[in-house]
């Protein structure tokens, strides 16, 4: 077994989202970045049209999720800031 198939053997163990992970954060060698990233495209072409949908919708409702506590924050600040906008107009 050569090493870039026991590296891409290790990819299947761990799993596409490990991989992505760590291909993102630059945790793999030049070489073994392009093994990864060459497994990763083998991996998405096999998918169907179906499945690359419900991941995409996933990924999309999760950064809603994270999104939808900043909307009160800002909205809180902007409160704050036109309170402290209109004390400072009346004694200033």
């Amino acid at each position: 077994m050569t090493n870039e198939e026991r590296f891409i053997a290790s990819c299947e163990n761990v799993g596409e989202a490990d991989v992505r992970q760590k291909l993102g954060a630059g945790r793999f060698s030049e070489r073994r970045a392009v093994w990864a990233s060459a497994w990763l495209e083998q991996v998405e072409s096999g998918k169907s049209d179906a499945t690359k949908a419900e991941e995409k919708s996933s990924r999309l409702r999760k950064s809603a999720k994270k999104n939808a506590h900043v909307a009160p924050a800002v909205a809180g600040i902007v409160v704050v800031l036109l309170v402290v906008a209109a004390i400072v107009l009346k004694f200033g």
